[in-house]
């Protein structure tokens, strides 16, 4: 199935490729990956480790978009000080 779902996409990256830029969000996926693997030898039943797993990636979702957010934040900052570099930067107004 995954080689079809590259051939659909037509990308050919791994895992390890796709998240060498986003290695906070790798490192998150290789620790669900160990929880569940935890779980599993802990003896949790499929509902437990499915309820944990979708908890996990829940949260996952949300670090990603906050790290989404902050990017375009940091981005859209970069070209408002670039088109006009005579605005003062984090002074109060008088």
């Amino acid at each position: 199935m995954s080689d079809e779902l590259h051939k659909q996409k037509g990308t050919a990256k791994t895992l390890d490729e796709r998240f060498a830029n986003r290695p906070h969000t790798y490192r998150r996926l290789q620790e669900i990956a160990d929880q569940m693997d935890q779980a599993i030898a802990n003896g949790a039943t499929a509902d437990e480790a499915e309820a944990m797993a979708i908890e996990q990636l829940q949260k996952l979702g949300g670090e990603i978009l906050a790290d989404w957010a902050q990017a375009k934040q940091h981005d859209a900052l970069k070209q408002a000080r670039s088109n006009h570099p005579e605005s003062i930067k984090h002074i109060k107004k008088k």
